[in-house]
């Protein structure tokens, strides 16, 4: 990058790149040494430009805008959400034209259930807490789905089930 921004500047010619590249590393005989040694070499024997401060701190800047992005998993995850809520909007959509275009009803019937409608669809369904399964037996060694249960789940061991149902216990006291 700061070989390219020097070019473009004009703070280096293209006579000078290639000037640079004649160096002490240029003409090494490699032939007969083993493969990892001319790898290591390869990847360590390498000659240190300086660069100035300014284009540093535009490599890291550029660095960090690159690593402030979400991952590519969540990503995804906000794109399906997005599109299943643009989908539900044009589904609402159709059926509030549908209502509106109806000519049985009035104006406040179809006010009213053009509201209802969209209140419904407002609504989401309760998340189902997680089933707890008592890693025993079996279980124990399994970090898969244990065989029987369907739907969100957590192992736990005894000792934690038993905290848990103390903790309920003494939120239901307090309660």
């Amino acid at each position: 990058m700061t070989l390219a921004h020097q070019l473009a500047t004009g703070q280096k010619t293209t006579h000078d790149a290639i000037d640079d590249g004649f160096n002490k590393r240029a003409f090494r005989d490699r032939d007969g040494l083993p493969e990892w040694f001319n790898d290591d070499e390869g990847k360590h024997d390498k000659p240190q430009k300086p660069i100035t401060k300014a284009a540093a701190m535009a490599i890291k800047e550029k660095l960090r805008a690159f690593n402030a992005r979400p991952i590519k998993k969540v990503r995804e995850a906000k794109a399906r959400k997005k599109f299943k809520t643009a989908q539900r909007f044009e589904k609402l959509k159709k059926k509030s034209d549908m209502l509106a275009a109806d000519e049985g009803m009035t104006e406040k019937e179809k006010a009213e259930s053009i509201s209802k409608l969209i209140s419904k669809a407002g609504k989401q369904k309760p998340r189902q807490p997680a089933k707890l399964v008592v890693a025993k037996g079996l279980n124990r060694g399994i970090q898969g789905r244990p065989k029987g249960v369907k739907g969100r789940y957590r192992i736990v061991d005894a000792r934690m089930k038993k905290e848990l149902r103390a903790q309920k216990r003494i939120a239901k006291r307090k309660k």
